[in-house]
């Protein structure tokens, strides 16, 4: 396959667009680039990385945020890990651990 794009080849190419799809949570788009790579023959190990990378991306700001609420709110956003499910605010949960912030599931559970 010809590279979509000048200056780069196409193993790079696609090594981007993995870790771009990874940041930019497009599953879609990781698919499509995933089976273009393996076309392409490239390194799965390579591929791996790239998606590291793009969710290392990713996550920076959102750590970054996390801090600043905890400073400037006194939220200790830092202190939890990012909920699997849909989190909300329980009030109930404050009041047992002294005004610590947690969150509890709206999705179907806990």
């Amino acid at each position: 396959m010809k590279p979509p794009f000048k200056g780069l080849d196409m193993e790079t190419q696609l090594l981007v667009a993995a870790g771009a799809a990874v940041a930019a949570g497009c599953i879609s788009c990781l698919e499509s680039i995933t089976a273009a790579a393996a076309a392409e023959e490239i390194d799965h190990k390579k591929l791996r990385v790239a998606a590291i990378i793009g969710q290392h991306v990713k996550d920076q700001p959102a750590g970054l945020m996390k801090s600043k609420a905890d400073e400037l709110l006194g939220t200790h956003l830092s202190a939890y890990k990012a909920a699997a499910s849909c989190p909300r605010y329980d009030e109930a949960a404050v009041r047992k651990t002294g005004g610590t912030f947690t969150t509890t599931s709206l999705c179907g559970g806990g």
